[in-house]
C-alpha cells in the first residue's frame, strides 16, 4: 500500500536521520583542551599579574598604613575642611583600608593551602590503588 502524497514518509525519514545524527554527535569523544602554564595566555595577563603583585605587596601595605595615619590625622586635626576636601580624605582613607585589608587578612587567616611537616618518626599510612595498606617510617 502506498501512502498518500503528503510526504509523511519523507518527514518520518528526516526525523529518524536527525535523531541518529544527534545521537552520533553525543557519542563522539570530546577533546579536553587544558590551558598550559607556559605561554598561550592573553597579552594583558602579565600586566595584570604585575598590578596585582604591586597592589598586594609590602610597598602597598606600607603606603596604606601611611594613608590611614595621614587621613585619620587630617580628620582629627584638620579643623574646618571643605566638603570636597573632606570627601577626598575619606576616599584616601577608604582606599588605604581596602589595600591594607588584604595583607592583614592574609596574615591573620593564612590564605591558600599550607602543608606543614609535623616532625620525624611519625608513621604515615598510605593507601595504594590496591586494597593493601603500606606503612612508611
Amino acid at each position: 500500500m502506498e501512502q498518500a502524497g503528503d510526504g509523511s514518509h519523507w518527514t518520518d525519514s528526516l526525523w529518524c536521520l536527525g535523531l541518529l545524527l544527534m545521537l552520533w554527535a553525543f557519542m563522539l569523544p570530546h577533546d579536553a583542551y587544558a590551558a598550559g602554564t607556559a605561554g598561550g595566555g592573553l597579552p594583558y595577563e602579565s600586566a595584570l599579574t604585575r598590578l596585582r603583585a604591586s597592589i598586594t605587596g609590602p610597598v602597598a601595605f606600607t603606603l596604606s598604613l601611611i594613608g590611614i595615619v595621614g587621613a585619620a590625622g587630617a580628620l582629627i586635626f584638620g579643623g574646618e575642611l571643605t566638603g570636597f576636601l573632606r570627601m577626598m580624605v575619606f576616599l584616601v582613607l577608604l582606599i588605604a583600608i581596602l589595600v591594607g585589608a588584604q595583607n592583614v587578612l592574609t596574615t591573620l587567616f593564612a590564605a591558600g593551602a599550607e602543608i606543614a611537616w609535623s616532625g620525624e618518626g611519625i608513621d604515615v599510612i598510605v593507601s595504594w590503588p590496591q586494597s593493601e595498606l603500606v606503612r612508611l617510617s
